[in-house]
């Protein structure tokens, strides 16, 4: 009868120590772990496999790169024939083009040009990677910015883009339509540029021309004024004039005393004294007058001063005049070079096989990522069922 007797559990002796737990069984708990690994993992990770490698459309990848050469900067060698003379600048032209080839203006004018929206949609059944019909220019733009990659090196400015669609001569077309396009955009800033340049150059031009012409017809009326050619060269000649009065009349003098000291009484003293005074009226009279004509009431030191203020003037018009004629002349030589233009090191290229997209690499990553979320979800609820 002891195989009929029923065991009875096993004591611990230690009563602190509890006792061993049972064998466990099949719970709902499990059921709903393994219904939720098929929903959640195995079913999501099948569709996205299958769309990728069944549905999902081949892609054609095509690449153009550049960068923006400035003439204007020094060489450096073989670098400089990359573009890479200036960092400053390039970096400052790539960037530029960088949100130029990305906007809406030009994905627009693009359109217009190859109709993207009829290559982007030229094929069926894909309504992940193709665009969808009837698109809108903003959710044109939106698909342009994932179709068309732009990298730009912040270090040297050198722009590499690689443009996908669903035929190679499609990513052809539209890789020649984004080099042509970044070139016209240089061009045209260069162009802009230089215009500037010599249009504000013109312009310093006319106003020293005007600032020239107003200097000489301020000279010419100062001189019908005063009825003087060149009061500096007036001066000149008065001083000349009173310094040779001056000798003859130091001469006379000599000549007077010579005849009184030897006591003559005839004509040669009285004629010897005219002379002297004669000559001291004279010198008195280009003292007081500087030149033959009449001043006025104006001091002939005054008009000296305001003839060297106006010639003073006409020199520097006509030095101003030098500098901004020359400068014009700069402006247009430098216009009349393409100074900043596009350096283009990889043409644009023509797939022959589809590389895009990755389907093994875009399935392995999704099925990990959802079974790090099923796993997580999984962790969660167990965590929660032990804390509560």
């Amino acid at each position: 009868m002891k195989d009929l007797e029923v065991p009875q559990p096993v004591r611990s002796a230690n009563p602190r120590i509890p006792p061993p737990v049972g064998r466990s069984g099949w719970k709902s708990r499990h059921t709903l772990m393994v219904l939720g690994f098929v929903l959640m993992c195995l079913l999501p990770s099948a569709l996205i496999t299958g769309y990728m490698f069944l549905i999902a459309r081949d892609q054609y990848v095509s690449e153009v790169s550049f960068v923006v050469r400035d003439d204007e900067t020094p060489n450096l060698g073989l670098l400089a024939g990359l573009g890479l003379s200036s960092v400053g600048n390039t970096t400052t032209d790539a960037k530029i083009l960088y949100e130029y080839l990305r906007s809406p203006n030009f994905v627009a004018r693009t359109d217009d040009q190859l109709d993207l929206r009829a290559i982007f949609t030229r094929v069926s059944g894909d309504p992940v990677f193709a665009l969808r019909q009837g698109a809108t220019l903003e959710q044109l733009v939106d698909y342009w910015r994932r179709m068309v990659t732009i990298s730009v090196d912040s270090a040297t400015g050198m722009i590499g883009i690689e443009i996908r669609a669903f035929d190679p001569d499609d990513a052809h077309r539209i890789a020649q339509a984004i080099h042509a396009g970044a070139g016209q955009l240089v061009n045209d800033v260069s162009d802009k540029a230089r215009v500037n340049s010599l249009r504000y150059a013109e312009n310093d031009l006319q106003k020293t021309e005007d600032r020239l012409a107003e200097a000489r017809i301020a000279i010419a009326r100062f001189r019908d004024r005063h009825k003087l050619i060149d009061p500096e060269a007036a001066v000149n000649i008065n001083s000349a004039v009173i310094a040779s009065l001056s000798q003859e009349l130091t001469e006379a003098m000599l000549q007077l005393e010579t005849l009184r000291e030897q006591g003559s009484a005839d004509v040669r003293v009285a004629q010897a004294e005219t002379r002297v005074n004669i000559l001291r009226r004279r010198i008195e009279t280009e003292q007081q007058s500087y030149v033959g004509a009449e001043m006025g009431d104006v001091s002939f030191s005054t008009v000296i001063d305001e003839y060297t203020t106006r010639a003073l003037d006409l020199e520097l018009a006509e030095k101003s005049y030098s500098l901004a004629l020359a400068g014009v002349e700069a402006a247009r030589s430098k216009a009349e070079q393409d100074s900043r233009y596009l350096a283009t090191y990889v043409e644009p290229t023509r797939a022959e096989t589809a590389t895009r997209p990755r389907r093994l690499m875009i399935s392995l990553l999704a099925v990990g990522f959802i079974f790090i979320g099923w796993l997580s979800v999984v962790l969660i609820g167990y965590s929660n069922r032990d804390r509560y």
